[in-house]
């Protein structure tokens, strides 16, 4: 149940079956015997299955709360004693190579929940102690990466890709943590410490990128990464081209396209087209906006492909009402940076499905969602979104 519930787009209901699986089986008491002085005298199956039994409960903890916090569903386990001994398999004699990784996880998302239970009831209400609180996060978040990277560098070099994944969680985190602070809140509002802040994550969300880009290991792995990596450099894209919409005077635009540009391409290497999609359109509302022409990567139309009508316009949401002498052209898939089909005809995109915080009137909203990556991505393939020509992304149900 967990493993369909990691490569999936909608993995909730099922990582909440294998919980519960989970805790009938036990395996919540798992570390706790672990730690048992006690228990010197178990047999080497008695031992091996409580080491299995804890590596399965602590990935079963770690999803259950990355599903929730990504989601903005409730955390249905709330006993942080059943972690408390986590790191017992790091000095175990039947330790794995991967329980490093595991372990960060684990320490990750228990700091990430702490700061989400801080930082949520305020609902952008950044004052001066959230400010203190933010930066000692900050301090905290950069502890455990410093503590993980030292257990990863003890038996991987520096480009490894457990290494690259365990740096590219510390900048997406940083980001995260701005993005929970400023929900809700407006950047023509924000004072002077708000908008350090939002430039802070900016740096954070360009890294996060960067750091993937960069990794050939990385870039080769992403293929094979469960849902919530793909949506964590995506989310990434998006706040970056936000912030250029908000900052265009004081941001490098060509390096955030660019660099946007090559997510989305990747993104679409891996099938992963839900969130290459959502980056294409935001990058070319940022190109309408700014001026700037249309991405190197369309394909247009020439004498040798057979001729066919254009393709249907993308429309704005907000110009679905608007007359015509103030409604712009509306998008086409050539400025989506995306060929156009020559087999099954043109997709079709309905402009309702776009979803909020993607619109015009949420751009200058820089924080997380209420309901999360759920309110940010494009839903593919259903009866109000795109039809196009894309490989479907691995459901679970």
């Amino acid at each position: 149940m967990l493993l369909l519930a990691a490569w999936s787009t909608n993995g909730w209901l099922p990582s909440g079956h294998a919980m519960r699986m989970a805790l009938d089986l036990g395996l919540h008491r798992a570390l706790e015997k672990l730690a048992d002085e006690a228990g010197k005298h178990r047999t080497e199956e008695e031992e091996r299955n409580l080491i299995v039994s804890a590596r399965i409960w602590l990935c079963l903890y770690w999803f259950d709360h990355q599903m929730s916090l990504g989601t903005g569903r409730p955390i249905v386990l709330r006993d942080e004693s059943s972690i408390r001994h986590c790191r017992i398999l790091l000095s175990h004699p039947m330790a794995s190579p991967t329980d490093v990784r595991l372990i960060s996880q684990v320490e990750l998302i228990a700091q990430k929940t702490q700061i989400y239970e801080t930082l949520s009831p305020l609902n952008g209400q950044v004052n001066h102690n959230t400010l203190a609180f933010i930066r000692r996060a900050n301090i905290a978040l950069d502890k455990w990466w410093a503590d993980c990277d030292e257990l990863h560098r003890q038996s991987m070099d520096e480009e490894a890709l457990p290494r690259k994944i365990l740096a590219g969680e510390l900048h997406y985190a940083k980001l995260w943590l701005v993005c929970v602070a400023l929900r809700g809140v407006s950047w023509d509002k924000m004072p002077f410490e708000q908008r350090e802040l939002a430039f802070q994550a900016k740096d954070a969300a360009s890294n996060c990128i960067s750091n993937l880009l960069n990794s050939p290991t990385y870039r080769a792995a992403l293929r094979y990464a469960v849902h919530d990596s793909l949506v964590t450099a995506a989310f990434s894209g998006l706040f970056l081209l936000k912030m250029a919409n908000l900052f265009p005077a004081e941001l490098d635009l060509n390096q955030i396209t660019l660099q946007v540009e090559q997510l989305a391409q990747l993104l679409s290497d891996v099938a992963a087209e839900r969130y290459a999609l959502t980056l294409r359109i935001m990058l070319a509302n940022l190109r309408r906006k700014m001026g700037f022409g249309t991405p190197g990567g369309a394909t247009p139309m020439t004498g040798d492909q057979p001729m066919m009508p254009p393709p249907p316009p993308f429309l704005d949401p907000n110009l679905v009402n608007a007359g015509p002498p103030v409604a712009p052209p509306p998008l086409t898939l050539e400025e989506l940076g995306m060929p156009w089909p020559t087999d099954r005809g043109a997709g079709i995109f309905s402009p309702s499905n776009i979803p909020l915080w993607l619109q015009e009137q949420s751009l200058t909203d820089l924080g997380l969602p209420v309901n999360g990556s759920d309110g940010i991505f494009l839903q593919m393939a259903s009866t109000n979104g795109w039809q196009g020509d894309f490989p479907p992304m691995p459901e679970a149900w």
